[in-house]
């Protein structure tokens, strides 16, 4: 019996080694290859648009992968996950790590292109009179100074774009309307498009979307038609909508049911090319990326992924001018509504 416990005990013994042991052994999904493996499969199985974005993600894993090993740092790592992104392009894949940053794979918000070419302040200072209504960067609407137009900029399509409406409550009777949307970060398509209801007396289809549904290449649901619904009171007022290479996403939606309407004008530069909704993972570092699931058609049957929308109108500011407190692209669309 004294034997019989002894190995009992014993056995006990080794097995409380060896659970104390596995404890302290890294489990496998939070090794560097482990990690990698999960971002690049969650990218082939998940994300839209390779085909429009002209990326060959098996390449990738051809050419990242044998970097990597169970030695492979967080910083390396993180470097390697930055440049196998990069080439997508788009402004709905980033990648933000704690103690490394975000890395955003579109170079217009990684680099701030022209990021200059824009100043809130100097609008309001210069072209806005006494009517402004504003919140810091957030938004602002008022009339332009000697003239009978109205204006609005909001920084995305949140709760700040229920200032549109507060906009034509406003200035019922001007002449004219002008929406900002450069530098506008997107955010809501459900507030993205409503708006422009009262610019039209009958519906009109302006895009169709499908998104992933599944693992395989091809696994997306049917694709869905996106019409603008006419609302009232109707207005048949000129409205000229400011872009740049910072208006993205659910502001490009807008721009997209704009190019229906024939009382509306987009002026400025081109938009960004970012137009499927995105989702956000995260690892189990606790590293998290966000991806586009969605592919986009406008009207007319073609995707301007990684393209952007051109303007009707092209004009871009020039920082000399802005030095002397003059928008450009602003000041033009003025002069065409005044």
């Amino acid at each position: 019996m004294k034997n019989y416990k002894n190995s009992v005990i014993a056995f006990a013994v080794s097995i409380c080694l060896t659970a104390c042991e596995l404890m302290f052994i890294e489990e496998p999904e939070k090794s560097p290859i482990a990690i990698f493996e999960n971002f690049w499969q969650t990218f082939k199985d998940d994300y839209a648009l390779f085909d429009e974005r002209n990326v060959d993600w098996e390449a990738t894993y051809e050419m990242y992968r044998p970097q990597v090993n169970i030695n492979t740092r967080d910083a390396e790592l993180y470097e390697i996950f930055t440049q196998m992104i990069a080439p997508i392009e788009d402004g709905h894949v980033a990648l933000m790590a704690s103690h490394h940053g975000a890395f955003d794979a579109n170079k217009y918000f990684q680099e701030r292109l022209d990021d200059e070419l824009f100043d809130l302040s100097l609008i309001k200072r210069n072209y806005l009179d006494e009517s402004e209504k504003t919140e810091g960067a957030k938004y602002v609407y008022g009339k332009i100074k000697s003239h009978d137009i109205a204006y609005i900029y909001f920084d995305d399509f949140r709760a700040e774009a229920v200032k549109l409406e507060a906009m034509l409550k406003a200035f019922p009777h001007v002449k004219g309307y002008i929406v900002d949307l450069r530098h506008n970060n997107g955010g809501d398509v459900s507030y993205s498009y409503s708006f422009l209801g009262k610019f039209i007396q009958e519906d009109k289809f302006f895009l169709r979307s499908k998104t992933k549904n599944g693992r395989g290449a091809n696994d997306y649901t049917p694709w869905y038609n996106w019409y603008l619904k006419k609302q009232n009171p109707y207005i048949d007022k000129p409205l000229i909508i400011l872009t740049d290479r910072y208006t993205v996403s659910a502001a490009e939606r807008m721009v997209m049911a704009a190019k229906t309407l024939p009382n509306v004008m987009i002026m400025g530069d081109t938009t960004n090319g970012t137009f499927g909704t995105k989702i956000s993972r995260e690892l189990a570092n606790g590293w998290v990326y966000s991806y586009s699931i969605q592919k986009v058609e406008m009207f007319d049957g073609k995707s301007y992924e990684g393209i952007g929308l051109a303007p009707d109108v092209w004009v871009k500011n020039q920082e000399q001018e802005m030095e002397q407190g003059i928008d450009r692209t602003l000041q033009h669309a003025i002069d065409w509504l005044k």
